[in-house]
């Protein structure tokens, strides 16, 4: 009864911040009056999306605050707004995510929290969440292309390579299975391209914006995006650290 309870407490909180309005948001915070400060770099001067040795710390997803939201009417194929209606229409139908499986695009950065890790020697970028199976992400920055279709094993992340394009991070995945619902309970196929992009204007803001290109699911490809800010109930979280929790614990 305990691990019932406690799945549909986590579900309550993922589909909050998934379907709240901007203006319906509870618990944020009240704007600061203090001057933004400016954005963590490299010595070569590029932005670090995460930590640096003077200011750590992580990105932090609290219910209510916010998620991404789609700009403008989703482009949808019949079939695929049916399974979203179907889906929205029943409070009891949980995401996979909440049965501690993986969330790819949007969704993987909600509850409760995510670190950003640039590894420069390594030309990788890992994307670590708290929540779901405590997993990661790889984004390969070495200038690989994706593997030839054939050769492309179906994943919840899919494959996924990255470069800089000014100040932002700009991500390019295939390569994912149906067995997720993108964004909360948005349908994908096998056909899904996902385009990416994070960009950090100052030190506690994280903008994300990301297009769906699914001919499978959807009639032309549709975009939207995510600011995470100090002025939101999502912040980051100075001088924190990435702590444990594994869903599986409650899924007994």
């Amino acid at each position: 009864m305990r691990s019932r309870v406690h799945s549909a407490a986590l579900a309550l909180a993922l589909l909050s911040s998934l379907a709240l309005p901007a203006s319906a948001q509870r618990g944020a915070k009240p704007a600061s009056a203090e001057p933004a400060q400016p954005t963590p770099r490299w010595p070569d001067g590029r932005v670090n999306l995460g930590s640096t040795p003077q200011e750590k710390g992580y990105w932090e997803v609290r219910p209510g605050g916010g998620g991404f939201r789609a700009e403008g009417p989703v482009p949808f194929q019949p079939w695929a707004k049916a399974l979203y209606d179907y889906r929205q229409a029943r409070p009891t139908l949980y995401p996979p995510l909440v049965a501690c499986k993986p969330a790819g695009g949007p969704s993987f950065f909600n509850s409760p929290g995510f670190e950003i890790v640039d590894v420069p020697d390594l030309k990788k970028i890992f994307l670590l969440n708290i929540a779901g199976p405590h997993s990661w992400r790889v984004i390969y920055m070495d200038g690989r292309p994706h593997p030839k279709p054939d050769d492309l094993r179906p994943t919840y992340f899919g494959h996924s390579i990255g470069h800089w394009q000014a100040d932002t991070l700009m991500i390019d995945s295939v390569g994912f299975n149906e067995k997720q619902w993108l964004v909360g309970a948005y349908p994908t196929t096998g056909q899904l391209h996902l385009t990416e992009r994070i960009s950090r204007p100052s030190l506690k803001t994280l903008v994300y914006e990301a297009t769906i290109d699914d001919p499978g699911a959807y009639t032309k490809p549709w975009s939207g995006k995510w600011t995470i800010s100090g002025a939101t109930a999502s912040q980051w979280i100075p001088g924190g650290e990435m702590f444990e929790y594994i869903c599986e614990d409650s899924t007994k």
